[in-house]
């Protein structure tokens, strides 16, 4: 079985979502709202 590594996603820190600066927040637009960083970039 292989182990695979999952890294946080730099953007939103492994929340799945940013903070906006007006208020409110979005999903992430890096990883999708996964809150891990996508393999293939």
């Amino acid at each position: 079985m292989k182990q695979t590594e999952q890294t946080l996603c730099p953007y939103c820190a492994g929340h799945g979502y940013v903070q906006l600066l007006l208020g409110g927040s979005e999903t992430c637009y890096c990883c999708s709202g996964k809150g891990t960083e996508p393999k293939n970039k």
